[in-house]
């Protein structure tokens, strides 16, 4: 192949075979790329989930109906919680997880579920004893129309304790009916908390300690008036000597004489 430059003919190279099967692939590698990188919304959005389990718990493989009194109890719990403070807890056993995980399972369980945020969803993995918590971190506390929500910090210190608090270690029934246990209990301290108003005593002692704090505040600021003020009288003063007419002494060009006059001060800038 030649190509034509001014006067300059260049002669190329024909490009191998092997090189362009090469920027084929390449070529079609870049185009493949967004396929793998972004999900397929479409697919997400069709999904179909059970209903929400009216006792808490979904439970298809019947993991924990060796452990009856356990269930009763987790179920119990998570029921009670829902009733006292209209803050939903789901616990989802699955055998194995293929195509999916704990976490993002748990994530699409709360979305299905609680889209308003007023709970989450524990997805609990039997083959791997791997553990996904699904939670709202997104919507808005301030809410008047969903009191129920909890602040997503809040969220993440009451289950900090709860993972102390229990023994992964321990048989799986017993290790979710401690995990389960110790969470509803958190959240319904947080909220009885929460709707308590501040007794009368703590409100006066809170108003004592800012007249307090004010005062202080007050005397600080005088204290440190005070001593500008005399930090200003104590400093260098200067003298002139007066200016009064004297006659000459032995033809000297200066005179000087007593007087019972006082120095006057140099007048402050």
């Amino acid at each position: 192949m030649r190509l034509v430059f001014g006067c300059r003919i260049v002669k190329l190279r024909p490009v191998s075979n092997g090189l362009r099967y090469l920027a084929t692939g390449m070529v079609a590698a870049f185009m493949a790329l967004p396929c793998f990188g972004q999900p397929n919304l479409d697919e997400t959005a069709s999904k179909e989930f059970p209903k929400a389990p009216p006792n808490g718990v979904l439970d298809v493989t019947r993991f924990l109906s060796r452990d009856s009194k356990a269930l009763h109890e987790i179920s119990d719990s998570i029921q009670k919680l829902a009733q006292d403070h209209d803050f939903h807890i789901y616990l989802v056993i699955e055998p194995v997880l293929i195509a999916t995980t704990p976490q993002e399972l748990a994530a699409d369980y709360r979305q299905a579920w609680l889209p308003g945020g007023n709970g989450l969803v524990i997805v609990f993995e039997a083959d791997s004893r791997r553990m996904g918590i699904g939670q709202d971190i997104t919507g808005d506390v301030t809410d008047p129309g969903n009191p129920a929500r909890v602040p997503a910090f809040e969220t993440a210190a009451i289950l900090q304790k709860v993972y102390a608090a229990v023994n992964p270690t321990e048989a799986p029934e017993a290790y979710l009916k401690a995990f389960v246990g110790n969470l509803t209990g958190e959240f319904g301290t947080y909220f009885v908390h929460r709707n308590t108003p501040p007794p009368s005593a703590r409100s006066v002692k809170t108003v004592l300690v800012i007249v307090g704090t004010i005062s202080l505040l007050g005397l600080g600021a005088i204290g440190v008036g005070s001593m500008l003020r005399h930090s200003g009288m104590h400093g260098p003063r200067s003298f002139r000597f007066p200016k009064v007419d004297r006659p000459e002494r032995l033809a000297a060009p200066c005179g000087a004489a007593v007087t019972s006059r006082r120095f006057a001060l140099k007048p402050r800038a």
